[in-house]
C-alpha cells in the first residue's frame, strides 16, 4: 500500500514530487515556516516553446529535455527544498526557510542554468530557456495558496515581456480580490 500510495506523489518520468504531494503536504509545510517565522519562495518555471520541441523533435526529445530541466532545478537548490512538476512543463520550486529577496538569486541561477545548457537532440545541440515567476509566502500574501498564484501571475508577466527571465511579483500585478 506504501508504495501505490507513493506512486501517486510522484511524477515518474522525473522522479520529482508532483502537484498532489504538495496538496497533502501544504498545511503542514506552512505551519513550520509560520511557527519558525521564516518564508517559502515560490518558483513558478514554465519551459519557453517547449511545444515546439515536441512538435519539431517528437515527444521523446522533449522528454529528454524535462529530466534535463529537471536536473538544472535539483542542483541549483538545497537539499530541503522542493522541486516539483506541476503540470506538463510548469514546474514549482519551494525554498523552505528563506529570509525575504532571498528568492530572486536561486530564480537566476536555475534560468541562467537552463539557458547555458546545450540540449542534444537527435545528434544536434539546441537552446532552450526557462521564465521563472517568483513569490514569497507569507512575505507577500499570507494566504499559501494566493502566493502560489502570485508565482503563477509573475510567471506569466516574464512571457509577456519577453521570456527567459525572472520577474518578482509585485502587488500591481494583482487587481482581483479572488484567487
Amino acid at each position: 500500500m506504501k508504495t501505490l500510495h507513493d506512486s501517486t506523489l510522484r511524477d515518474p518520468m522525473t522522479g520529482l514530487f508532483n502537484r498532489r504531494f504538495m496538496q497533502d503536504q501544504a498545511s503542514h509545510l506552512i505551519a513550520m515556516t509560520l511557527r519558525r517565522k521564516k518564508n517559502i519562495g515560490l518558483l513558478m518555471c514554465d519551459i519557453d516553446y517547449f511545444k515546439q520541441v515536441n512538435d519539431k523533435y517528437g515527444h521523446d526529445a522533449g522528454d529528454a529535455i524535462l529530466k534535463d530541466c529537471t536536473e538544472i532545478m535539483c542542483a541549483s537548490v538545497r537539499e530541503s527544498d522542493m522541486v516539483i512538476r506541476y503540470g506538463g512543463e510548469e514546474f514549482l520550486i519551494m525554498l523552505i526557510d528563506i529570509e525575504p529577496g532571498d528568492s530572486e538569486a536561486v530564480a537566476e541561477k536555475v534560468r541562467s542554468g537552463v539557458e547555458e545548457k546545450g540540449f542534444k537532440v537527435n545528434g544536434e545541440k539546441i537552446r532552450k530557456t526557462i521564465s521563472v515567476g517568483v513569490s514569497e509566502f507569507p512575505h507577500d500574501t499570507d494566504a499559501f495558496w494566493q502566493a502560489i498564484k502570485f508565482a503563477d501571475v509573475a510567471l506569466y508577466k516574464a512571457k509577456e515581456t519577453g521570456r527567459n527571465k525572472v520577474v518578482r511579483f509585485e502587488s500591481h500585478m494583482w487587481d482581483d480580490d479572488e484567487f
